[in-house]
């Protein structure tokens, strides 16, 4: 039985894709549009930010040119990035490289600035001890009534799993698949750790932790925010059809 498939307009670059595999479009990580090679995870986040910042979701290119709407990306994709330095006063960021942004060692003077901040699977790469600094500084960043719209994976319940809990002086050494992560805790104490998970890319990508939903959304109010939901939109048109409910976008407001 042959593959069913699907037709999507791209909600980040607004060309047609056609005959796409179902399963593939609906695959959280697979990049499925045939032009700007987005995945679901990708026009999820464009899909609500339009529908938050502008009260409907639209086509990147049909956001409004507004440049006193500030907003700021922990390293982003550079499919949407680019797109929404167009439209809006948006600067993308790294922890590695400049424009350089140190979540959890944010200067003050940035505090209370932009209307929102994205954080797309970015959170999982952050040691343990500067987490809940990490979560409050993404509030004191936004402006009051501005939107953190963050992705990680999350499993649907239970408790978040710390990969390292007693991270605290820590190396990585070796290549590929033969990388130790040799740590010292604040007891003084000597760890290693082997098979070691990378999401690949520059920077920090050591998966530090795997979430849960009810521990972001309890970090996301204790950090200061006013709400926080998790966002399983459905839209198939955009090639946004979900079909987990767990590891989606949410979004919180200052």
């Amino acid at each position: 039985m042959s593959e069913e498939r699907v037709d999507f307009l791209c909600n980040i670059c607004g060309c047609r894709s056609h005959g796409v595999g179902r399963d593939q479009a609906r695959n959280r990580e697979w990049q499925s549009c045939t032009t700007c090679r987005s995945s679901l995870r990708m026009r999820s986040l464009m899909f609500a930010l339009g529908a938050e910042l502008f009260g409907s979701p639209r086509v990147l290119q049909a956001f409004p040119l507004d440049k006193r709407i500030r907003g700021i990306g922990m390293s982003d994709w550079e499919g949407y990035a680019v797109r929404l330095a167009e439209r809006l006063d948006y600067v993308n960021t790294f922890y590695h490289a400049q424009p350089r942004l140190d979540i959890a060692d944010v200067p003050e003077s940035e505090f209370g600035q932009y209307d929102f901040l994205i954080s797309s699977d970015v959170f999982e790469h952050i040691a343990l001890i500067a987490l809940d600094r990490a979560f409050s500084n993404a509030r004191k960043l936004l402006k009051p009534g501005g939107i953190f719209l963050l992705t990680v994976p999350f499993d649907k319940t239970g408790e978040t799993r710390e990969h390292f809990p007693r991270l605290h002086d820590f190396s990585i050494e070796g290549e590929g698949n033969e990388r130790v992560l040799r740590n010292t805790t604040i007891e003084g104490e000597h760890e290693e750790f082997r098979e070691l998970v990378f999401h690949g890319g520059d920077g920090m990508t050591l998966e530090m932790r795997q979430f849960s939903q009810p521990d972001l959304l309890r970090r996301l109010v204790a950090a200061g925010f006013s709400r926080a939901a998790v966002r399983i939109d459905h839209a198939p048109h955009f090639g946004i059809d979900w079909p987990i409910d767990y590891a989606v976008p949410i979004v919180a407001r200052a």
